[in-house]
């Protein structure tokens, strides 16, 4: 990811876009449309509470994503220099111009983009795929934090997925890893288990003392 992150020219405006954009997709694990669908009125990067920024996922579901502050200020930056010290809240954040006006950015254009740098990338880390695109750095940030040891649980919540078995096949990981995965949704089930035996009564059924209901 550092040799990837490295390809773009901060010289050039493009670069500096680009850089932010690949940034934000990896660091968030969103998805690429969710991310081309940010508006300046989708972030929060006040400073006084957890920045973070708000998608809306796949059946129209809204959820928010806080991010690190080490993207955020990246994220400023580019604020500033693309779109002025006084943003429209209506703007897309990442975008276009063509036909006139600040258009969104198109998948096809993005991943054109990436094709390039994992290219320039390539010649420095072989381990980087030359076909890569937007989705794999979903897969790749999802993957990294199953080996930094976060709960498969949460993985599921960031990556926006209903079923935990979506996300199970989701990452890149091997049989032995998705077993330690699957024990801390075992902890977690425990962890239930005797929350709700604390609060059994003397006149609560077998049901309830089981944990079971």
């Amino acid at each position: 990811m550092k040799a990837l992150f490295a390809a773009p020219n901060l010289k050039t405006a493009i670069g500096k876009r680009d850089f932010t954009l690949f940034n934000l997709i990896y660091h968030t694990a969103t998805r690429i449309d969710e991310i081309l669908s940010l508006t300046i009125s989708s972030l929060n990067l006040d400073g006084k509470n957890k920045d973070c920024i708000t998608v809306w996922g796949k059946g129209s579901k809204r959820r928010t994503i806080f991010i690190l502050p080490e993207v955020a200020t990246i994220i400023k930056a580019y604020i500033k220099t693309f779109h002025g010290s006084a943003p429209n809240p209506a703007d897309f954040l990442f975008f276009s111009h063509y036909g006139g006006g600040k258009k969104k950015l198109t998948q096809a254009a993005v991943d054109k983009r990436l094709k390039l740098y994992t290219s320039i990338a390539n010649k420095k880390c072989a381990d980087i795929p030359k076909n890569l695109h937007s989705h794999s750095l979903r897969h790749a940030r999802a993957t990294h934090w199953l080996e930094e040891g976060l709960n498969i649980v949460m993985i599921q919540k960031l990556l926006g997925h209903e079923d935990i078995n979506t996300t199970m096949g989701y990452v890149g990981v091997s049989t032995e890893q998705k077993a330690k995965a699957l024990e801390t949704i075992e902890d977690d089930i425990a962890k239930k288990m005797v929350k709700k035996w604390k609060r059994v009564k003397k006149t609560d059924s077998l049901v309830d003392f089981l944990g079971l209901k």
